[in-house]
């Protein structure tokens, strides 16, 4: 019995080299990356449009989701009134001007990480950091993490300090 480990373990070893060089060789980054655009172009439209269902969408069932707040700390069901509360309110401002978007895409294609800084009517003149993680769920790109923070620059963490105490 023990001589049938060792051909099994190399056989085991053949068999996933092999089909991590398939799946490395059918991947294209470039692809991947301009359907995590086109992903965000569509949840932005969403957003633009209210509509909350639409935007809940593009979020897992099991996602986490993280505010600038220490108590803000969602899951779906939390994250989702929240959301639908906030576009109900009209009176809201949801034009975001992105500043910097950085999006990473996973070795094997299906995760990446999307960062994107933005000012905001609410936080200006701190910029605000916006960082998600992304799955792909039956071919569809959705969110299963994301975080949202404040991001002062360095020299003004003094002042910001001080101004909380």
């Amino acid at each position: 019995m023990k001589k049938i480990y060792l051909p099994m373990i190399v056989a085991m070893i053949i068999v996933a080299s092999g089909l991590s060089k398939t799946m490395a060789a059918t991947f294209d980054r470039e692809s991947a990356k301009a359907e995590v655009t086109k992903t965000l172009d569509e949840m932005k439209a969403a957003y633009m449009a209210r509509d909350a269902d639409a935007v809940l969408a593009f979020y897992t069932e099991d996602g986490l989701f993280c505010g600038t707040d220490p108590t803000e700390f969602w899951d779906k069901a939390a994250y989702s009134k929240m959301i639908t509360d906030m576009l109900a309110d009209k009176t809201m401002n949801m034009n975001m001007q992105i500043d910097k978007l950085e999006i990473r895409v996973a070795k094997d294609g299906m995760s990446a990480i999307v960062i994107g800084q933005s000012t905001t009517d609410w936080s200006k003149p701190i910029m605000v950091r916006n960082t998600s993680h992304l799955v792909k769920v039956n071919d569809k790109w959705m969110i299963d993490f994301m975080s949202v923070a404040l991001i002062p620059d360095n020299k003004d963490l003094p002042k910001i300090t001080a101004a909380v105490k």
